[in-house]
């Protein structure tokens, strides 16, 4: 019998799913809000005062880190570091957040390991009169951010000024029309153990294809090509599960982002076998793994 801890600022659906998963399997349950943490170091080990037994675990799942300051996400990631220092599996880990929640790091590394993502930009706040020649469209994005939200499409310089950006670093896209005219699309593909375990389009009359800004999505096989770039993307940043966003472009696969904590609540609803089941036994492998 496993004892898992499931880790996250918010429970919700998938906490739900993943718990009745793994009770099935008889693994012993501890769910954690990372804002109930109080710890301390002494004697060479973190002791929490709350839990005493969290760092006796055998792996710990992280469901979601909300926004914040500075200093509380990266105590966040610290702790799930140490726990990683405890041996104690943690799926996805610090380092691999790390690695996609920064869109600037994650486009970087997607791009110096022959990934192709959209042509990129970035540049700190004070030269805000740069805008990409010969590029019609572009998106300035949150470098940390989810669900579609605080992204803006500018079409021309003046309007590049005027826009507020969080943090003072200009994260900005060419944006990549769809084929189908007045409607936008994209592919998200959920990996886990560096396998597909299903996909969706998701389509929008709005340049925002997020399901919780209210996108359509669609069931889609994915052919050879697409499932081989996929695989490669899990290894090269070592995803436990991960959702990865594509934009097709004249038969050129572009990868928008990774998310390497994903929901998958609206791809349940178009999908038959139940994904909670097959993430958690991927999961429970890796756990049996560490032992």
């Amino acid at each position: 019998m496993y004892k898992i801890g499931i880790i996250s600022d918010v429970h919700d659906w998938h906490t739900d799913q993943i718990e009745s998963s793994l009770k099935k399997r008889k693994c012993k349950i501890t769910r954690i809000f990372f804002e109930d943490l109080i710890f301390s170091f002494k004697k060479n080990q973190i002791n929490f005062f709350n839990n005493k037994n969290l760092n006796k675990l055998d792996g710990i799942w992280v469901r979601f880190i909300n926004s914040g300051s500075t200093e509380e996400i990266t105590t966040k990631l610290t702790i799930l570091h140490l726990f990683t220092e405890y041996k104690i599996y943690v799926h996805n880990s610090a380092d691999v957040i790390e690695k996609t929640v920064d869109k600037v790091r994650c486009t970087g590394l997607l791009r110096v390991n022959g990934f192709l993502t959209p042509d990129t930009y970035v540049w700190f706040e004070k030269k805000k009169t740069f805008f990409p020649k010969g590029v019609k469209k572009i998106l300035v994005k949150p470098i940390f951010g989810s669900q579609g939200k605080n992204i803006f499409m500018i079409n021309k310089p003046d309007d590049l000024k005027r826009t507020e950006i969080t943090g003072g670093v200009f994260y900005v896209q060419e944006f990549i029309n769809s084929e189908k005219k007045n409607i936008y699309s994209d592919i998200r593909i959920l990996v886990s153990n560096h396998k597909i375990v299903s996909a969706m389009e998701r389509e929008s009359k709005h340049f925002i294809t997020n399901v919780y800004q209210g996108a359509k999505c669609k069931k889609i096989s994915i052919n050879k090509k697409l499932r081989s770039l996929a695989s490669k993307i899990s290894k090269q940043f070592n995803l436990g599960y991960a959702g990865i966003d594509i934009k097709i472009d004249k038969d050129k696969f572009n990868v928008l982002e990774i998310n390497s904590v994903p929901s998958w609540k609206a791809l349940q609803k178009i999908e038959k076998i139940n994904i909670s089941e097959v993430l958690v036994n991927d999961f429970l492998k890796k756990v049996k793994c560490r032992k």
